[in-house]
């Protein structure tokens, strides 16, 4: 079985709990066999940096693809004309997300915070339980969308409770009890001057790669198929005014399978196509502006293609070619996505009554 997208699938919650039961056995095998070993103090400590390192190289992952606004993109023309009810849970998460640029930039900002913290061990207290709150919140995401990045969000829970394991009492004190508390032991076990610098340059020149290479490719993606991707020739929602069969004009019946309602071109590649009966059917698309001819194949058998010569005179595109054995004139007309309700509220400061639609 190929990658699916899913990183909750049953090979992936096998592998989590062989990993689990496989730390059990190690830890159990090792403790005995090294027994008179007084502590683990060196190994503790480079537990406690690799475990700060990689849930920095998380949250960046996850805030910049935020601040850049590439995971939640803003909804598409096919998501604007899908009605709630045909929403499934993480679409409408992915929905709720992707409208709102401060939201992201607000999440994006938190998760980048609480993992730049924990770079130093003098913030990483601070870092871990900042990225305790945000992954939280995306795993209880993840829970009520069904989202299937439920093991990922869990795993930096785990992880950021690790890091805190260590000041816990310190913390119950301090907050809970309102005591004072001595400062936490931060030191590192290295006393060489040599070793140090190395250690300190090997950081920094980790940092700055792993934020440059992830900005990097953020903006790039952004410009790719992010909200600066260039829009594909026809880009819109359109509705059939008029559709020719054969010469014959055919009524915009509900019950008719094969009459367009609307055609929806988000990309380059794809288009939809609602009929009246509200079934969509979903295909590849290619436009060659040059000559005036679009090109629909079919997802499930490729040689089913249909071939149409177009012209568009805004707001209206006109269709003519053949699906199957007939012959086909489609007139359709653009509507503008910005006076759907969503697009077109915005923000309010002042709002003397609540506008909930």
């Amino acid at each position: 079985m190929g990658p699916s997208g899913s990183g909750d699938t049953t090979y992936f919650y096998m592998l989590w709990l062989f990993t689990l039961l496989l730390t059990f056995a190690g830890t159990i095998i090792w403790s005995v066999l090294d027994r008179k070993r007084k502590n683990y103090n060196t190994l503790y400590y480079w537990i406690r940096v690799i475990v700060r390192y990689y849930l920095f190289f998380t949250m960046v992952i996850y805030g910049m693809y935020k601040v850049i606004k590439l995971q939640f993109p803003d909804p598409s023309l096919d998501r604007l004309v899908t009605a709630y009810g045909n929403s499934s849970p993480m679409g409408l998460a992915w929905t709720y997300m992707g409208f709102s640029k401060s939201y992201n930039y607000f999440t994006g900002i938190a998760e980048l915070l609480g993992g730049f913290l924990l770079l130093s061990r003098k913030t990483t207290t601070i870092g871990a339980l900042v990225c305790l709150g945000v992954m939280t919140n995306v795993f209880m995401i993840n829970i009520g969308y069904d989202v299937p990045v439920k093991l990922l969000s869990f795993n930096t829970i785990l992880m950021s409770i690790f890091l805190l394991w260590k000041d816990g009492k310190r913390m119950v004190a301090f907050f809970l009890q309102n005591r004072s508390v001595p400062a936490s032991h931060i030191d590192m076990p290295y006393k060489s001057k040599r070793t140090k610098i190395i250690l300190i340059t090997l950081k920094w020149l980790f940092i700055v790669y792993i934020t440059g290479t992830n900005i990097v490719q953020a903006v790039q993606a952004e410009k790719m198929y992010g909200a600066k991707a260039p829009k594909p020739p026809l880009h819109g929602i359109y509705y059939t005014e008029d559709f020719v069969r054969n010469n014959q004009h055919i009524a915009p019946l509900t019950t008719d399978t094969s009459r367009w309602k609307r055609v929806i071109i988000s990309s380059a590649s794809y288009a939809s196509i609602q009929l009246m009966n509200d079934s969509t059917k979903r295909y590849s698309l290619k436009i060659d502006t040059a000559s005036r001819k679009a090109v629909l194949s079919s997802y499930r058998d490729t040689t089913a293609k249909s071939v149409f010569s177009y012209t568009y005179n805004q707001p209206y595109l006109e269709l003519t070619g053949l699906i199957k054995e007939d012959s086909i004139h489609i007139k359709l007309k653009r509507f503008d996505e910005q006076q759907f309700l969503l697009m077109s509220r915005g923000f309010h400061w002042v709002s003397e009554f609540p506008f909930n639609r």
